[in-house]
């Protein structure tokens, strides 16, 4: 119990110097290629392993690009962001629901566009106006830092960020764009 409260102080610790570093433009960045489809794929599988005991979830990486997705990024805050995009769809997504990944290129922007369709609660309507702001959340876990520092990590990379509910009226889609490597 002292060892999981320590990981959940050092990780809050962490999120609140990530706030500071975003609000001061002091993020660093350690840049490289990074085949964006094998990322995702390794997140998914880490993800699919962290669902709850009894929670039946699907998550398919529906890779739409054959050839490798090579972008310029951080590995480690990708993963973050990606971890935690699919880690809010599997906690406001019930048993028997679909989370579905998706990475594709667009050649006109010479970016790439990652998608997180769930079919969960989708976004409560109270929180859709301030959803990418510090502590906006009406969950009961979580301090709602999370969308915030993922914006604020994309936004690092040179890509955007957003979200809305999916128009069929179950779940939401998260969306994020990151420059294709030059």
């Amino acid at each position: 119990m002292i060892a999981r409260n320590a990981k959940r102080l050092e990780r809050l610790t962490s999120d609140i110097l990530d706030v500071s570093r975003i609000e001061s433009n002091a993020l660093k960045l350690n840049v490289e290629v990074i085949d964006l489809n094998e990322k995702i794929r390794i997140v998914v599988n880490d993800e699919i392993s962290a669902i709850p005991q009894g929670k039946e979830l699907e998550i398919i990486f529906d890779q739409r690009e054959s050839a490798p997705l090579f972008v310029r990024g951080d590995k480690s805050r990708l993963f973050e962001v990606l971890s935690n995009l699919i880690g809010n769809a599997i906690k406001f997504t019930d048993s028997g629901g679909t989370i579905t990944v998706t990475a594709e290129k667009s050649v006109a922007k010479k970016e790439a566009i990652v998608s997180i369709k769930d079919t969960g609660k989708g976004i409560d309507m109270e929180i859709l106006p301030r959803l990418f702001t510090k502590f906006a959340s009406k969950s009961d876990k979580g301090t709602g830092l999370g969308l915030y520092l993922s914006k604020g990590i994309i936004q690092a990379h040179g890509g955007k960020m957003w979200g809305e509910n999916n128009k069929d009226g179950k779940g939401a889609t998260f969306r994020f764009t990151l420059p294709l490597r030059n």
